[in-house]
């Protein structure tokens, strides 16, 4: 049914509203009837104009038809059709007017018709078209938001169904808003001019938000927008032939396009974004911005003084995010600048779109982007984080222009390709495809270079980065025509390519390369690191070893056609791995040794010897003992100059070797070591090298003298002269003398007579300490002598003394020790009666005895010196009788501690301990009148000592101290004369001591091996000494001897030059 309305006034409403003609008016009277045709007026602007395409919702079988001229009809008819029940509704305008104000929402079933006559959202502040889902605004002509300046209009499609039409969709020069939501549309039959035209004068903001699955923004030629925004999101899409976004002087656009199947772009056109202003546009999250569907350009900035900034996945600053899709011929940079960033987190998001123009390049974000297009643009190329690869495996993607390089730089294609640009920074190269790389330019970047597969190569003086990192992992490393200095080299495989060239690796930490180095070029090794090669090497240049080292992990690594120099500092190591290699000259260090010994060390041309160390490991033990070999082949292979061989003993346990010996440098083929002429090539370090009790020596040639080989040997070969015999009378033929074998004389280490001769020194400072009654306590007060004023005949004494040491053994080593100790004793009486005495003594003695012995196979060598240090305690017990008979009996222990220096060497310190036991007795008989008498004497000692083990270098050394008896038989005369001071008692005394016959034994043990070296103790000594005591008043006396000690026979012979000590007595 049609219905005609009239304006009548509701007083509930406050306004007049549409009324069908046969609806009666209220009884309020005519006033308010006049109140209500005039109405209340809204004002309001809109905001945005966008297209929507809406699907319509059906209703039921009634409908009503409304008709409206002016804005408050307007209003009175969507209410009306809102509360209608009618299925659908139909508001019809008859007349062009202007909303003023926010209109109510149109509901679902409602359905205005403008036809050709435009609607205009906005002369006043806060005017509204609200469309709802089902609802529909259908216009012929055009749609204007927020069309007055410094007002605000706002146009809403929103719900399933909603949907709005005009011919154009225009906004500005006021604030227009756009809300097309969850599934309306907005569609346009021509151009979307938004926020005025290109007069300053006439431009606004226009903010476009189109959001929702199957929300829709359909312009059908032309979308032009200046200032604003634009926000497509959750599945929306919003299309136009053409697309201008930002296209004035003075226009910033921002544009953000998310969410998966949200589209923004164009159907059949360009896509500009940034004419002559300013447009910034980030797609992400899976959207797609196209440009004619793929087959236009998308432009970037076109003209002169304009920006434009794509962003894929978040804007530059922003957190990265998911990227979206660019669908267009390419992304080209026009006049003004162009930006194409890319800001995303996905691991591998390949952008095929070629890039060209004037773009300049942002990788921004944490993922990595694929570039597969052949671009050619000219603005640059900025890695600040993330991946940027070029290619995909395939034969497509390229950059041109300056690359500054903070992040990763990937090449990935199978074809040969030249990449003609300058790449500074601190990021990383790396090349992962299978085809051919040529870089062209210069490199500045310092974050290191990594080949994968295919071919990296160099096609300019500057275009490899020097001082950085290269890794080969597979492919190849051409360095070109021109040298390369890296800060390591590294890899798991691959080649490096010298070609003519030389590689430096100046590396300051470790690395290893498992790949190979070809060509004809050489290698240096500088730096502190150490760098390890494990793949086979067939390049014929020069390798040199300016610092650190140079180590080969698996055998034959090394280029067997390279020479090599092995600078001072630097280290060569085979690291137990046996090389072949052209020649050697060396004034570092060669190292053949591994965990076990065997490696050798072929050299096929001279060995140079500038003052440097060839390190050998050695089991040292029998002729037969394995060891690493240094072997000269060929006659070219020539030894000279000086070179030190440093042995370190694996495992060997010390042997006597006999023949020629353990062979340590060989000679083959022709080659020559001047073991026949200077024997100057080679000299061991140390002069020796110790295991077990033996030290070998590195000697010249074999056991006869023959050969250029050199070899160990703990033992030196020596023919004995021929006795030429009676020469018979003249004419007679005398009887051939049969030649004499040679002798094998072994050479013991030094350490063999220090460690035999120790256990009888510091036996002869334990006797010492004990020494006899008198010496060590002095003469008895004389008979009548005035006891103390306290009446007891207790004595406290001390004494200092010094004693020689000069003991010649014979034995395995036949050591000999010369030394002095010097120190004190003091002690005190504890029970103290007219006939017996008991106490004890504290005691210590310092010093130190050399020792000469055989050594090096060397008769009285000197082989260093012993450090003695010992404490002493002992308790005694003495009985005197009125007759002159006596008898002392003595207990002492030693706490001894001593450090064992051979010649040479480093100390190494033992410690032990000592008891002894001792009887004493004489017996004084008075020379008539005189004041003089004689005392034979008697005394038996008992030594036991035990010495701990030693560890030294190959060996641990045990000591096995013998113990034994010492017998003393003497005679002393004693005079007394009466001086000035008080009496003194002189004497002189002579004694013959004899030791029991006995060995001590130094074993030195190595593994199962036992060496034993034994230094005889028996032996027989005279000694002759003069003292006195003298007492210095009623309770102090002052005693002292001096005396000297000579040999009388037997293995041991021990003498002294003079012997003294000095002490005090007091009673208390």
């Amino acid at each position: 049914m049609n219905l005609y309305y009239r304006t009548v006034w509701s007083e509930g409403l406050g306004a007049g509203v549409a009324a069908a003609e046969n609806a009666r008016a209220p009884r309020s009277g005519g006033a308010r009837g006049a109140r209500g045709a005039r109405g209340s007026r809204r004002t309001a602007t809109a905001s945005a104009a966008l297209a929507l395409v809406a699907v319509a919702v059906g209703g039921a079988a009634q409908a009503a038809t409304f008709s409206v001229a002016n804005e408050a009809q307007l209003i009175a008819a969507i209410d009306a059709a809102n509360a209608s029940a009618d299925p659908t509704s139909v508001i019809t305008v008859t007349k062009a007017f202007t909303v003023t104000t926010p209109l109510p929402q149109i509901k679902a079933n409602v359905t205005v018709n403008s036809a050709a006559i435009a609607t205009t959202i906005g002369s006043a502040a806060g005017a509204s078209l609200d469309v709802q889902a089902g609802a529909s605004y259908q216009s012929t002509a055009a749609i204007r938001v927020g069309n007055v300046a410094a007002t605000s209009g706002t146009l809403v499609a929103q719900g399933s169904g909603a949907s709005v039409a005009a011919s154009v969709l225009q906004t500005g020069p006021g604030l227009a808003t756009i809300r097309v939501l969850d599934g309306a549309s907005v569609v346009t039959a021509g151009n979307a001019e938004l926020g005025g035209n290109n007069a300053a004068s006439n431009k606004g903001v226009t903010n476009i938000v189109v959001s929702g699955n199957g929300s829709t923004l359909n312009i059908g030629t032309g979308y032009y927008q200046h200032d604003g925004s634009l926000q497509a999101s959750g599945g929306a899409k919003v299309e136009a032939n053409v697309m201008q976004l930002g296209l004035s002087v003075g226009d910033v656009f921002t544009g953000v396009v998310t969410g998966a199947g949200t589209v923004v772009g164009t159907r059949s056109g360009i896509l500009t974004l940034g004419g002559y202003g300013t447009a910034n546009v980030t797609v992400g999250d899976g959207a797609i911005i196209k440009s004619n569907n793929g087959g236009s350009m998308l432009v970037l900035a076109s003209q002169p003084g304009s920006t434009a900034t794509l962003n894929i996945g978040a804007a530059a600053g922003d957190a990265p995010a998911a990227p979206g899709i660019v669908n267009a011929l390419n992304v080209n940079g026009g006049a003004g600048k162009a930006t194409l960033n890319f800001n995303h987190d996905a691991s591998a998001y390949e952008f095929a779109v070629p890039i060209t123009g004037s773009t300049a390049v942002n990788q921004v974000g944490s993922g990595t982007t694929v570039l597969t297009g052949n671009s050619t643009y000219g603005g640059g190329t900025n890695i600040a984080a993330g991946t940027l690869q070029v290619g995909n495996g395939g034969t497509t993607g390229s950059f041109f222009g300056n690359v500054t390089n903070n992040a990763a730089l990937v090449v990935n294609r199978k074809d040969a390709f030249t990449l003609a640009v300058n790449i500074s920074g601190a990021g990383t190269v790396q090349q992962l495809g299978t085809g051919t790389t040529t870089l062209v330019g210069t490199s500045t970047y310092t974050g290191g270079t990594t080949v994968e597969a295919g071919r990296l190569a160099a096609g300019s003086a500057g275009a490899f980065a020097q001082n950085t990192a290269y890794t080969v992992n597979g492919g190849t490393l051409d360095l070109g025509n021109w040298d390369l200095a890296a800060s390591s080299l590294s890899g798991t495989g691959g080649t490096v390519a010298l070609n003519a060239r030389t590689f430096t690796a100046n590396q300051a930490g470790d690395s290893t390369y498992a790949g190979a180095i070809t060509g004809t070029g050489g290698l240096v090794k500088d730096g502190a690191g150490a760098l390890t090669l494990s793949g086979g090497s067939k390049y014929s240049g020069a390798t040199t070893v300016a610092g650190g080292t140079l180590r080969a992990s698996a055998a034959n690594v090394l280029s067997g056609a390279s020479a090599f120099n092995v600078a001072a500092g630097a280290t060569l190591d085979l690291a137990g791995n046996s090389q072949t290699i052209a020649s050697v000259t060396n004034g570092g260090t060669v190292s053949l040794m591994g965990a076990a010994p065997g490696t050798t060390l072929t050299v096929t041309g001279p060995w140079v010897g500038n003052g440097g160390t060839l390190r050998l490991g050695t089991a040292l033990g029998g002729s037969a003992s394995a060891s690493d070999r240094l072997v000269l082949s060929g006659a070219t292979a020539v030894a000279s100059g000086t070179t030190n061989v440093q042995v370190t003993n694996l495992t060997g346990l010390g042997a006597l070797t006999t023949g020629n010996g353990i062979e340590v440098i060989s000679a083959i083929n022709g080659a020559t070591t001047t073991a026949q002429t200077g024997k100057s090539a080679f000299a061991l370090a140390g002069g020796h090298v110790d295991a077990g009790a033996y030290e070998y020596r590195l000697h010249a040639a074999d056991a006869s003298g023959a050969g250029e080989n050199w070899y160990l040997r703990s033992s030196i070969t020596v023919t004995p002269p021929v006795d030429p015999g009676n020469p018979g009378s003249p004419g007679t033929p005398t009887t051939p003398v049969s030649p004499i074998a040679p002798i094998v004389i072994p050479t013991y280490r030094a350490e063999a007579s220090l460690y035999a001769a120790l256990p009888s020194q510091l036996r002869q400072g334990n006797l010492a300490m004990l020494a006899d009654l008198r010496k060590r306590v002095g003469d008895d007060d004389v008979k009548g002598t005035a006891t103390t004023p306290t009446g007891s005949d207790r004595r406290a004494w001390a004494r200092v003394l010094s004693t020689d040491i000069d003991i010649q053994q014979g034995g395995t080593v036949s050591p000999t020790s010369k030394g002095r100790l010097t120190g004190f004793q003091a002690g005190t009486d504890l029970l103290a009666t007219p006939n017996w005495r008991a106490g004890l003594y504290v005691g210590q003695l310092d010093g130190d005895a050399t020792v000469n012995g055989f050594a090096s196979g060397v008769n009285n060598l000197r082989t260093g010196r012993n450090d003695l240090r010992s404490q002493y305690v002992g308790i005694y017990s003495t009985f005197t009788a009125d007759s002159g008979l006596y008898a002392d009996v003595v207990v002492q222990s030693g706490r001894h501690r001593y450090t064992v220096e051979p010649m040479l060497g480093g100390g190494v310190g033992g410690k032990g301990n000592s008891l002894l036991g001792s009887i004493e007795v004489g017996q004084s008989f008075a020379l008539g009148g005189s004041g003089w008498a004689i005392e034979p004497q008697l005394q038996l000692i008992h030594q036991h000592m035990d010495l701990s083990d030693s560890a030294i270098l190959g060996a641990v050394v045990q000591p096995d101290a013998d113990s034994g008896w010492i017998a003393r038989a003497g005679v002393r005369v004693k005079g007394q004369i009466d001086t000035g001071i008080g009496a003194l008692q002189p004497y002189g005394r002579f004694n013959v001591y004899r030791t029991s016959s006995g060995a001590d034994i130094a074993r030195f043990v190595n593994g199962a091996t036992r060496t034993g070296i034994e230094a005889p103790t028996g032996g027989t000594s005279t000694e002759l000494a003069g003292g006195f005591t003298l007492a210095l008043g009623q309770t102090t006396s002052l005693y002292g001897e001096i005396g000297k000690l000579w040999s009388s026979g037997g293995d041991a012979r021990v003498k002294s030059s003079i012997n003294g000590s000095l002490g005090v007595r007091v009673k208390w």
